[in-house]
């Protein structure tokens, strides 16, 4: 079995995290996100994983909101009126 990834006797894959995203406790944003510092926080068993990865540029995260209680199904990114309206997840 994988140790990040592993799979049920019907090959569906468990999803595991392999860190978190670690952010001042604010309470929910909608405004100013690009002003929030995050670190991102890799369990050991996955920061070797990792080895290298300072000569790239860019990297994708993908994440999950796990602490979303509500939700709206359409926002304004950043709350800004000259925006158009999208669906939540357009805006992430």
């Amino acid at each position: 079995m994988h140790p990040i990834f592993p799979t049920d006797s019907d090959g569906n894959i468990k999803m595991k995290p392999i860190g978190y995203v670690k952010v001042p406790d604010n309470g929910p944003q909608i405004r100013g996100m690009a002003e929030i510092e995050a670190e991102i926080i890799i369990n050991d068993k996955c920061a070797k994983c990792l080895d290298g990865i300072e000569a790239f540029s860019h990297v994708l995260i993908v994440y999950w909101l796990d602490r979303i209680k509500t939700y709206r199904e359409a926002c304004r990114p950043q709350g800004r009126e000259d925006v158009p309206l999208l669906g939540m997840l357009a805006t992430r």
